[in-house]
């Protein structure tokens, strides 16, 4: 995360972290591989709070609609300011020509499941009235593209520069608003 992909040698790692060349490779393959698996516990961790959400369904969501639905956007806002998503994104940006299957693997196991949980919620809430939504898929692309804006371009481009919890609270509520005024019935 400090030098980048390209910058950082399989010597920095095992510098870093300690343990042999020989366990990397069991463990992972080449740098490739544990960047891969950084990538997907990185993803997983943040899916948790998504998935506690999930298991309580979108009829607990549909109870207290804008409230839950802010706190599903400030979770995907936060997470993609946070420093350590920030760094992976940057990398996967630089370095997602080269290694497309890593990208591809990233946008599976976190933009995927997000946006499928989204929709699925979404139908749900449309179909017992409480939206009015033609394309949950659709939908949920446009929620979550509300919620992250220009936040996610301003921390790619500008990494170390803080998003104060103020400045994201205030932008995912009215985000929320937004959205809910296009969608409700």
């Amino acid at each position: 995360m400090e030098k980048g992909f390209a910058l950082t040698s399989l010597s920095d790692i095992l510098r870093q972290a300690g343990g042999s060349r020989t366990t990397l490779y069991e463990h992972f393959g080449d740098k490739e591989g544990l960047f891969r698996a950084v990538m997907e516990r990185h993803c997983d961790r943040v899916l948790e709070e998504m998935s506690a959400m999930h298991a309580a369904g979108p009829a607990a969501m549909a109870e207290e609609l804008e409230e839950n639905l802010y706190r599903v956007g400030l979770h995907i806002a936060g997470t993609l300011t946070m420093p350590e998503t920030t760094a992976i994104l940057r990398i996967l940006v630089s370095e997602g020509g080269r290694i497309p299957d890593i990208a591809q693997a990233f946008f599976q196991v976190g933009p995927e499941k997000t946006i499928g949980w989204l929709a699925d919620c979404f139908r749900e809430l449309s179909e017992a009235g409480r939206l009015r939504i033609d394309d949950p898929e659709g939908a949920a692309h446009a929620f979550i593209g509300m919620v992250v804006g220009d936040l996610l371009t301003k921390r790619l481009i500008l990494p170390d520069e803080p998003v104060s919890m103020e400045e994201l609270e205030r932008y995912v509520r009215q985000s929320v608003r937004l959205f809910l005024a296009g969608t409700r019935p």
